[in-house]
């Protein structure tokens, strides 16, 4: 039996792109990107058209679908790196699931309709416990993560 937990990356910009090359470096990473067409360049070219097009992604270890619940079911652990500014909208599907799931934030700002960080809104409005909920945040560029740089960041949570 593998009990490796299973990694899912959800968005499809430059952090995101930076996050699934760095996870999938060590591990198997679902990933969900929004526009089919870009999973279909992704897949058949190794890289993310928009972002970081120059990082090339490996794609034996990556399972990258447009569908956000297939992504979102066969992972244990859920990385958000959507913009702040989507992210109601992107996650909306999950409310029924999200509780299932540990959650780490990747997503820089606050949500914008609600005027919270992304903990409190996952809390409030998506009914996580903050004892599944984590953060990665940083001062670094997603392409010095991508490109494997000396970078900093900081991974906090409640509980392991």
């Amino acid at each position: 039996m593998d009990d490796q937990l299973r990694i899912a990356v959800l968005g499809g910009g430059s952090w995101a792109t930076a996050l699934v090359k760095i996870f999938s470096s060590n591990a198997p990473v679902s990933w969900w990107v929004r526009s089919i067409d870009d999973v279909v360049h992704i897949q058949r070219h190794h890289h993310n058209p928009r972002y970081l097009s120059d990082v090339e992604l490996h794609m034996d270890r990556i399972d990258l679908h447009s569908d956000l619940m297939t992504v979102v079911k066969q992972a244990d652990i859920l990385v958000l790196a959507v913009p702040s500014a989507f992210m109601v909208d992107a996650l909306a599907p999950l409310k029924d699931i999200l509780q299932s799931k540990r959650v780490i934030s990747a997503v820089k700002g606050i949500v914008p309709e609600t005027h919270q960080i992304v903990g409190e809104y996952l809390r409030d409005h998506m009914g996580l416990d903050m004892a599944h909920f984590g953060a990665i945040v940083g001062a670094c560029h997603a392409e010095e993560v991508a490109l494997e740089r000396l970078s900093y960041l900081t991974v906090a949570a409640q509980d392991g």
